[in-house]
């Protein structure tokens, strides 16, 4: 057992709680007085290995605790996302459309404080009478309120501008779903244009027309999805006026590209 999973075991002991490892899907199945949650620890494996703080087990547990208490309670408008996230989830979520085939935008509701992103689900919607379809919409309002607020940016690479966005987590790399992201990238970058997002703090874009510039990113694009906490893809996607489309992928485990 790595030294994450048995501090985690401690913590969860020391503040009386239940685990179980459910082995369809290797993760921890933490009981509370109401219900249980099952638990990855990939993400906090890779944060711990990259700086060494184990005191984030602790805040882990509490962002694992406060999940738990009555989600639907704390559910609003205002926090309602849509983000990108891999689709390649043992549990998948309930409220997704498939982008392609490594890929889902996901409705979550993100926290006041940026710290947890659960997905939400029908009951959640059905607690505050919002429908489906509202949420969908107040999801790809609050995204646009998102980048309004953020700054894009450019390196001049030879005759490419390689764009990106100056933006908070966990939104940076979901903002190309944005309804407004033409109208803010255009004038700088141009339009339609490429990207990738190979986590969910990571976005490079540059204009579709350049298309043999893709092949000066791929190296770190696989690093970066390599080392990520929330990795999300090595594809490459077309953003246009039809949306967005992956249109090729960097081998993952490519040494060299």
């Amino acid at each position: 057992m790595n030294i994450t999973h048995e501090e985690f075991e401690k913590e969860a002991q020391r503040r009386g709680l239940k685990l179980s490892r459910d082995s369809a899907s290797n993760r921890y199945r933490v009981a509370f007085v109401q219900g249980s949650a099952l638990v990855s620890l990939d993400n906090l494996e890779k944060d711990i290995a990259s700086d060494g703080d184990l005191t984030r087990i602790s805040r882990f547990m509490d962002t694992v605790m406060e999940l738990s208490v009555s989600a639907t309670d704390r559910i609003t408008p205002e926090g309602l996302l849509w983000l990108l996230e891999p689709s390649d989830y043992v549990e998948k979520p309930e409220l997704r459309v498939c982008i392609s085939d490594k890929v889902d935008r996901v409705l979550v509701h993100l926290s006041p404080d940026r710290s947890a992103v659960p997905w939400v689900t029908q009951a959640m919607l059905a607690s505050k009478t919002i429908t489906e379809a509202a949420a969908g919409d107040i999801a790809f309002a609050n995204l646009d309120r998102e980048l309004s607020d953020a700054k894009v940016e450019f390196k001049q690479i030879g005759d490419v501008r390689l764009g990106f966005i100056s933006a908070t987590e966990p939104v940076k790399a979901s903002l190309i779903l944005s309804p407004g992201f033409r109208q803010k990238v255009e004038e700088v970058i141009g339009w339609p244009v490429l990207a990738v997002v190979p986590d969910r703090d990571f976005l490079y874009f540059w204009a579709s027309r350049h298309e043999g510039f893709v092949g000066q990113v791929g190296r770190i694009v696989v690093e970066q999805f390599a080392r990520a906490a929330y990795p999300i893809s090595t594809e490459v996607y077309l953003i246009g006026n039809d949306g967005v489309r992956a249109i090729g992928e960097f081998p993952q485990n490519a040494a060299r590209i």
